[in-house]
């Protein structure tokens, strides 16, 4: 997909997991960043049988947040330009990057197995890497993917994909939902404090639109009626 030469380079939105075993399998940098991007905010609240009227008003913590994207994967640059790998294999590289997001990794499985010939009784489940996803510089928040549906749309004479779009839907994971030794709960509370830090900006511009008579500069709500 061709673009005019002059137009600003885009930041490209990325998912990647930090996995010491296999670094370089889990990176997925998108082509085309998704035209939208859905997140659902729901408030994190004890469950019913434990709430009491004195915890009405209570934040029990970072909401829980979804985010749910489609990310367009096509080769159609690459085969035009004469990469040898989108000719060989079109975009399945890619969209089998995306799918080990969702795979302990084979080192893992393999060394479970052998535990179990040697006689373990127990094998805990495999502990997935830390995976963040990256949606321009002031977003980088670490998830667990809950859903991957990829749509393979064309094909090369080998069957590989060359088209295809990818729906996925995360999980933000929180210090509310992380250890304060893991790496992702520092990550989310630097995330936390950008948003706090953009939300006084908001405020002080609405203000000083307020006193000018005007909105300019920020966004304006409105209630209805």
């Amino acid at each position: 997909m061709g673009t005019f030469p002059r137009s600003p380079r885009t930041f490209r939105g990325a998912i990647a997991a930090v996995d010491p075993l296999s670094p370089l399998s889990r990176i997925v940098i998108f082509g085309y960043n998704p035209d939208s991007v859905t997140r659902t905010l729901t408030p994190r609240t004890p469950a019913a049988q434990g709430r009491q009227a004195a915890d009405a008003n209570r934040i029990w913590g970072a909401p829980i947040e979804k985010i749910s994207l489609t990310v367009e994967i096509d080769a159609a640059d690459q085969l035009e330009t004469g990469d040898p790998i989108a000719a060989t294999t079109g975009i399945a590289p890619q969209l089998s990057a995306l799918e080990m997001l969702l795979y302990p990794s084979a080192a893992q499985v393999i060394v479970n197995s052998a535990l179990l010939l040697a006689g373990t009784i127990e094998i805990l489940p495999t502990e997935a890497p830390l995976t963040v996803m990256v949606l321009g510089p002031g977003r980088a928040v670490p998830i667990r993917v809950e859903s991957l549906t990829i749509t393979e749309q064309a094909f090369d004479t080998m069957l590989f994909p060359i088209q295809a779009t990818a729906a996925l839907t995360v999980q933000v994971l929180t210090y509310s939902d992380l250890s304060v030794t893991d790496p992702g709960y520092a990550l989310f509370l630097v995330h936390q404090v950008l948003k706090e830090t953009m939300a006084s900006v908001a405020g002080v511009a609405g203000a000083a639109g307020a006193l000018s008579g005007g909105v300019s500069g920020s966004a304006s709500l409105s209630a209805g009626g």
